[in-house]
């Protein structure tokens, strides 16, 4: 009897000692979890802080640059992506995007009013790009203040209201390119094969030549075919048009008596920058849009971790 009772002392011990350092390594792990967990949320806080950073270099440059020309282009200095470069613990790159080479899709409807040239520019491009042109009705009635649908495609409230999850047209701009998803025709394939060519900016901008894909020349200009807008982007990429009159003088002749002035532009008020942060362990990317209005500093439309 009593070996036995000494033997299951002593598998007590030993089952004591061993959930004592089984408890032991978990809180060490723990605790070296907690730690690393502590030390990423620092590199978040840093990182974040040099790509705001980065983003008030690439205010500085746009703001340097409209107080040097008038124009923006292809071989500007700013349109150079700068590469990872060593930043403390860490490095940091990044580029800035020109958006008005691409089409606002807000254009399409100011003071609540589809605008006619936009419309058909819009539609000339979903066609290029391989859509269909009736999209654009739907997209006018998402945004126009009446309750009229348009023919063919249109959808107002009441297409909306009879879906299995309901809801009403906004009536108002886009406020990101995401927000299509909700326009009928539109998913997010459709999405995927406009974004390269669209943007979604405040009030009706014009597109900037010097930047725009074929596809949009071609849809900003009446009569171009994608073929033309080919040739032309060739040759800007060595001499950038310098204003609208020069870009307009070397059109073909049948197409220059039906460009709109204001629909083209060589300058920008628009852009995205793009910047990635590695810092320590953790690796961030930041997304920026800049609006630069006159010779000041251009402001931070909005600032997001992508």
């Amino acid at each position: 009897m009593m070996h036995r009772q000494r033997g299951i002392a002593i598998l007590t011990a030993v089952a004591t000692a061993a959930l004592v350092a089984t408890l032991a390594v978990w809180i060490a792990w723990r605790q070296q979890l907690w730690f690393a967990q502590v030390e990423n949320q620092i590199d978040l806080v840093e990182a974040r802080g040099v790509a705001l950073a980065a983003i008030d270099l690439a205010r500085l440059t746009l703001r340097d640059d409209i107080r040097r020309n008038q124009t923006d282009h292809l071989q500007e200095p700013w349109n150079v992506p700068i590469p990872a470069i060593p930043v403390e613990r860490g490095q940091a790159g990044g580029r800035l995007v020109d958006l008005q080479g691409r089409y606002n899709l807000n254009n399409l409807v100011q003071n609540g009013k589809a605008v006619k040239e936009e419309v058909e520019a819009c539609g000339r491009l979903f066609e290029e790009v391989g859509l269909s042109a009736e999209l654009v009705n739907a997209l006018v009635d998402w945004m126009d203040a009446d309750a009229q649908a348009t023919y063919p495609g249109g959808a107002e409230d009441t297409d909306y209201l009879n879906l299995p999850r309901p809801y009403r047209a906004a009536n108002q701009p886009l406020t990101n390119l995401q927000s299509l998803a909700l326009v009928r025709g539109f998913d997010a394939d459709t999405v995927a094969q406009l974004a390269p060519f669209v943007a979604v900016l405040p009030g009706r901008q014009p597109i900037n030549v010097n930047f725009a894909e074929p596809e949009v020349m071609a849809a900003v200009v009446p009569g171009m075919t994608v073929a033309e807008a080919r040739a032309m982007v060739s040759d800007r990429a060595s001499r950038p048009f310098e204003s609208r009159e020069a870009f307009i003088k070397q059109l073909p002749e049948r197409l220059r008596a039906d460009v709109r002035s204001d629909m083209i532009d060589v300058q920008s008020r628009y852009f995205l920058n793009e910047v990635e942060v590695r810092f320590g362990r953790v690796t961030s990317r930041y997304v920026a849009e800049l609006e630069r209005s006159g010779e000041g500093m251009p402001r931070i439309v909005w600032f997001r971790r992508n």
